[in-house]
């Protein structure tokens, strides 16, 4: 179980991180502007998966007017980004007060659910 806690603490710490790395974006953006915003996009001409969504997660979290509307990507990576602090959260809550391997087991099968929606959302989008 201490591993599974550890587990659970780490990727909290990543979603903080892509919540803070949203706010400071712009001004690193700004501070350093020789720095390409995207390294895939920058070797290859082509967008990767995840250009903009540091900018639309900076819009979304300081109710910036810079975008209209979100796009559909965002939308479901925000959907899973809230998804993820909820489950983990809990996961970790409830890891204090029970032990043994069905915590692990019952966090993969949700996320192996997550997976497939996801999947399906893709294709649909």
């Amino acid at each position: 179980m201490k591993a599974y806690r550890i587990f659970n603490l780490v990727v909290l710490g990543f979603l903080l991180y892509v919540l803070v790395f949203s706010l400071v974006s712009p001004v690193l953006t700004e501070q350093f502007s020789g720095i390409p915003g995207c390294y895939y996009k920058e070797l290859t001409g082509d967008p990767c998966p995840f250009c903009g969504l540091t900018r639309d997660m900076n819009c979304a979290l300081t109710r910036s007017k810079e975008q209209d509307r979100i796009n559909t990507s965002f939308q479901l990576f925000l959907a899973v980004y809230v998804f993820e602090w909820i489950i983990r959260i809990t996961m970790l809550s409830v890891s204090w007060r029970f032990t043994g391997k069905t915590l692990p087991v019952i966090d993969i099968s949700i996320h192996s659910v997550l997976a497939v929606v996801i999947l399906l959302t893709m294709n649909t989008v």
